[in-house]
Formats: C-alpha cells, structure tokens, sequence
C-alpha cells in the first residue's frame, strides 16, 4: 500500500502517512532517514510491529515501528502529542 507522509514530529522521529484509503497510520522511524512531508512511501502501512517501508521519494529503505493505522487525523495528531 502507499500513502503519503502528511507529518514528521522530528523531536521524537515519528512520522503520520495518509494512506490510499483516506485513513492515518503512525510510524516510528528507527534511524536517521531523510524523510519529508508529501513524500510517498509503500509498504504494509495496516499493520502494528516492526517493518520496513519504502521512501519512494527519497528512493531509501527506513526500518519503522508501526505504532497506529486506521486512524482518523484527530486520533494520529493526538497519539503524538501523547508521546511527547
């Protein structure tokens, strides 16, 4: 699936992507990766854990956490401001 990174919280390398159903998904960056808004990244957005995801922007691999999918932008807008 893809989506497009509409947030980057860079205090707490997170990331909120809007997939192609409309729907919001979190993600923990578990590096340095060079990660912009409106970049479009792929990979298995709907899931919880550890993956990978690709920047097809910046053509980079970045190693995530998924932390949330599903999500309306209210409820990824304030699982980040939970976490700071």
């Amino acid at each position: 699936m893809k989506g497009n990174v509409v947030h980057h919280e860079h205090r707490i390398g997170f990331i909120v992507i809007r997939d192609e159903n409309g729907e919001f998904a979190v993600a923990e960056l578990l590096g340095s990766y060079d990660v912009e808004r409106g970049d479009v990244v792929s990979g298995e957005l709907q899931t919880s854990g550890g993956g990978t995801l690709f920047n097809e922007t910046q053509d980079e691999s970045m190693d995530v956490f998924m932390k949330g999918y599903g999500l309306s932008e209210q409820d990824a807008i304030s699982y980040i401001l939970r976490t700071h």
